[in-house]
């Protein structure tokens, strides 16, 4: 799996982070089709959902993130935060976090990518024609950074989120964000993976946890979505990006690295009196 997963947010501010995030996962091949051991139910739970994000053409969340950091001869530590993603396909993206360690925001309107750091009081933009999925794979491409519950994102989250794993099982109905849910989980090379799917009629994603198998300390990322929106409204001004009095811009380079110094960053949040718009 190369789960972007979730957390949108963004690579131009990479250069500037100093804050601590989940490392990107790991990207792995796909296995060969003998050594591919899903059961079929988890493989309709994920399926199920799938279908439902890739046909809804807008919408909202509100998520609580939470992250392990591990850092060298010190104890292990959890940081946690609140996200709030609007999207509206084929190319309108826009994401905010604000917790423990993170404070950025980023907008894409289908022309134009754009991240702020609001502790810095600093932004970048590029220009970045086409969908959000293309717009998702340049930023890995170019920085090697993964955008957190991405996979989400993606036009089609079944084959972004299965590709690379190896099992797969169903686990039964467990609780997850105050709701039933259908547990999977599912085992890759270089990490594990577990998704809550509502039970009911929207199977929608409630819980994310990853465990990244190949980075020292085995880290873990958690995400509970709280709140989802099928039918959120999100004008064209949600998507453009007006910057805060006194921000200063950056040519994208700054922000960007080159692929062999990948960023390990995020965007920050929307200022205040945007916030409103994203939350569902």
């Amino acid at each position: 799996m190369r789960p972007r997963l979730l957390s949108v947010a963004l690579v131009l501010v990479g250069a500037l982070a100093l804050a601590q995030e989940p490392p990107p996962p790991p990207v792995e091949a796909p296995p060969s089709p003998e050594y591919r051991l899903i059961e079929p139910r988890a493989d309709e739970v994920v399926r199920k959902m799938s279908a439902l994000l890739q046909h809804t053409k807008a919408f909202a969340l509100e998520a609580e993130e939470a992250f392990d950091d591990v850092p060298e001869h010190q104890p292990r530590r959890q940081l946690a935060g609140r996200r709030h993603i609007a999207l509206r396909r084929p190319d309108h993206l826009a994401s905010t976090v604000a917790g423990d360690a993170l404070h950025r925001s980023v907008w894409f309107d289908g022309k134009t990518f754009t991240a702020l750091d609001e502790e810095r009081n600093v932004y970048a933009s590029m220009e970045l024609e086409g969908t959000i999925d293309g717009a998702l794979d340049t930023i890995f491409d170019r920085a090697g950074f993964s955008v957190a519950l991405a996979d989400f994102l993606y036009a089609d989250p079944y084959a972004r989120l299965t590709e690379s794993a190896e099992r797969g099982v169903y686990l039964g109905i467990h609780e997850a964000a105050g709701v039933p849910c259908h547990h999977v989980a599912f085992e890759a090379p270089l990490i594990d993976w577990q998704l809550w799917v509502e039970a009911g009629a929207k199977p929608l994603p409630r819980k994310l946890v990853i465990a990244y198998k190949s980075e020292e300390g085995v880290p873990q990322y958690s995400v509970t979505i709280r709140k989802w929106n099928l039918a959120a409204s999100v004008p064209d001004a949600l998507f453009k990006f007006e910057a805060p009095e006194k921000a200063v811009r950056v040519d994208p380079p700054a922000f960007l690295p080159a692929p062999e110094a990948p960023a390990k960053s995020e965007g920050a949040p929307v200022p205040a009196s945007r916030k409103e718009e994203v939350k569902p």
